[in-house]
């Protein structure tokens, strides 16, 4: 098997061309799926892999399915992964931070942040740091959430919980009654309410928060 990957390697000299080349032969080796299976595992429509391999689209296969795959076809992940890219995820020092909807198949699981994008932020106990999605039709907004600030404590985006149904909403304290809090969603379609403070289920407070147009 190293053979052929040496032989592959050097018969493409692009580097994103050989990493495609050589999934290709993982699968070959592997007959217990085939690529419309392995689009599906990624929960991509059926024609996404043959569309990587014969139009080269995408470039580069995001990390979470990088991951899935190496998983099922029973290879270390570092085989799919470009060493130009490799060396950059060094460069910036990236970390990874799942999704808080873990049990929905159909969400991204993992997503990877360079420390520098995230300066601002403490990182010194990333077991509390989840993040959360919301599509809109004009993008795609990613939250990073802090799970250790579930309780009100200011004015912010919180991650809300109605009936293990998550939406994010800007809490203040109601100008009417210093016991209940003012609740506008995010999202403009619903509409404002007050509520007491101990009848509102906060999972997590929103610390940093950006469109698809940074993370695509």
């Amino acid at each position: 098997m190293k053979d052929s990957l040496i032989k592959i390697q050097h018969e493409y000299e692009d580097k994103n061309n050989y990493i495609r080349e050589k999934l290709k032969f993982f699968i070959t080796k592997n007959t217990k799926y085939n690529l419309r299976e392995l689009s599906r595992a990624l929960n991509k429509n059926d024609a996404y892999l043959q569309q990587y391999f014969h139009r080269g689209t995408p470039k580069i296969l995001p990390e979470e399915y990088r991951y899935k795959l190496s998983n099922i076809l029973e290879i270390n992940v570092e085989e799919l992964s470009p060493e130009w890219l490799k060396n950059y995820s060094n460069e910036t020092d990236q970390i990874s931070i799942h999704n808080i909807e873990k049990d929905d198949p159909s969400k991204i699981q993992t997503i990877s942040f360079s420390r520098h994008l995230l300066y601002n932020l403490d990182l010194s106990k990333l077991e509390f740091l989840l993040f959360f999605q919301l599509v809109t039709n004009q993008c795609k907004i990613t939250n990073i959430i802090n799970l250790n600030l579930n309780t009100y404590e200011e004015p912010g985006l919180y991650l809300l919980n109605d009936q293990k149904i998550y939406f994010l909403a800007y809490l203040e304290v109601s100008a009417r009654d210093n016991k209940k809090l003012s609740v506008r969603p995010y999202l403009q379609k619903f509409s404002p309410f007050h509520i007491v403070k101990d009848a509102l289920n906060i999972r997590a407070k929103v610390i940093w928060q950006s469109s698809n147009e940074l993370l695509k």
